[in-house]
């Protein structure tokens, strides 16, 4: 079991359908194996807290040998995923080990479509030459990382589980494919975890035993720091209206969406500075769009921004908007709840999860709903929130609440198996 300093807990989430009767203290000399497609933010949020319960845990991540070449050329959108992007060892649970599994493909759909054979592939190789025997597979994210634990659990015999984390658009892309492995990924699984309510009838089709877990944030990475010395240490005048927006830079996100409405915003709340960070495909885009609108003494693209620096600005908002087309869950914006700043952001998928009363945040139909974005913005500029209840709110999906579930449904797969 891990030897860090983390703390378990035995108090589960308020609500949820997973059956939590089980001796969770029964995992204590088991071994996990973890197939996923990153080792960062969310998938590492969790798998730190697990390996508490775990004799070892590995860590299997895909990344792809394309992508590592981004950081001698100017190829912003390939990025997020080289390995460097994938995979964050800080912190790391004595008891965990993290594999790198690179696979090479190019950013097409026609690749992708075959890229779970090779996945696989990959996988057994790795598998075959690490000294340790699993007794359970999870995995985050259906194609490919699902599928590997489809085709692992037949080689190994033992119980799998799948995660599935795939924002609204994919998942429903996936619903409808022709790619009849996905469908075998869903019915092979021995519990399929859904991060939202919304999609678990549609998972139900192909499997009965579909849970809604949603995912959590790290108390270690992120905590609420007073609004006054975060500001400080940004370099924020205090008394300026600060909104703060997160995630990889593409059409999905809707910060075109936000950039575009920030003039009506200016105008009616007066002094207002927009900081976005993160990196991808889109900065030159979007630092276009902002010249033509004469933004740039408004809006500042900060590029990838570090843990440290997260959680100021997280704490420094007065509001934290994010106006994206789809998503699975909304992470980034519990995030910003924990923090105690308020939320807008839009009908995604994902979003109503966790923005589930306007003493929280308020929600938009959609990003392209520009009068309704710019009025939501505005109308969270003056309102008087409550902060102390934004943050209580968010605290009840800690990592280490949402993980007793988690355990459970291990300790049901292995003995049911």
């Amino acid at each position: 079991m891990s030897s860090d300093t983390r703390t378990r807990t035995d108090d589960p989430l308020d609500f949820g359908n997973v059956p939590r009767d089980h001796d969770l203290e029964a995992l204590s000399d088991r071994n996990l194996l973890i197939v996923s497609h990153s080792y960062n933010h969310f998938v590492k949020g969790q798998v730190d807290v697990l390996a508490d319960y775990f004799e070892e845990v590995y860590v299997l991540v895909r990344y792809n040998r394309f992508a590592d070449i981004s950081k001698y050329l100017p190829i912003d959108y390939a990025k997020p995923f080289s390995r460097s992007a994938k995979i964050n060892r800080e912190n790391k649970p004595d008891n965990v080990t993290v594999v790198s599994t690179p696979l090479l493909y190019l950013p097409l759909d026609l690749h992708r479509r075959f890229l779970g054979d090779q996945h696989a592939r990959r996988a057994k190789k790795v598998l075959d030459d690490l000294p340790i025997e699993f007794d359970l597979i999870h995995c985050h994210m259906t194609w490919t990382a699902g599928y590997v634990g489809s085709v692992l659990k037949h080689e190994l015999d033992i119980p799998f589980l799948l995660t599935v984390h795939e924002n609204r658009e994919l998942f429903v892309d996936q619903l409808e494919s022709s790619n009849n492995k996905i469908d075998r990924t869903w019915r092979d699984a021995d519990a399929i975890i859904r991060v939202n309510r919304r999609d678990n009838a549609a998972l139900q089709q192909f499997n009965d035993d579909v849970y809604y877990v949603p995912n959590g944030f790290s108390t270690d990475r992120i905590r609420r720091v007073p609004k006054r010395e975060a500001r400080a240490e940004l370099g924020v005048d205090p008394d300026e209206n600060l909104l703060f927006a997160l995630g990889h830079l593409k059409e999905r996100k809707g910060f075109h969406h936000l950039i575009d409405v920030l003039p009506d915003v200016v105008e009616r709340a007066g002094n207002v500075t927009c900081a976005i960070g993160g990196h991808g495909g889109m900065h030159g885009q979007l630092e276009e769009q902002i010249e033509k609108l004469g933004l740039e003494d408004s809006v500042h693209l900060l590029g990838y921004v570090d843990t440290d620096d997260l959680k100021h600005w997280l704490s420094a908002c007065d509001a934290f908007v994010l106006p994206s087309y789809s998503e699975s869950f909304g992470l980034v914006q519990l995030e910003a709840m924990a923090c105690g700043s308020p939320v807008v952001s839009t009908y995604n998928g994902g979003s109503e999860e966790v923005v589930t009363s306007e003493e929280y945040g308020f929600l938009v139909d959609s990003p392209e709903d520009h009068a309704d974005l710019a009025d939501a913005i505005v109308r969270a500029l003056g309102e008087d929130w409550d902060h102390d209840a934004i943050e209580a709110h968010a605290t009840q999906f800690t990592w280490e609440r949402v993980c007793v579930d988690v355990a459970h449904l291990y300790a049901e797969a292995l003995e049911s198996y």
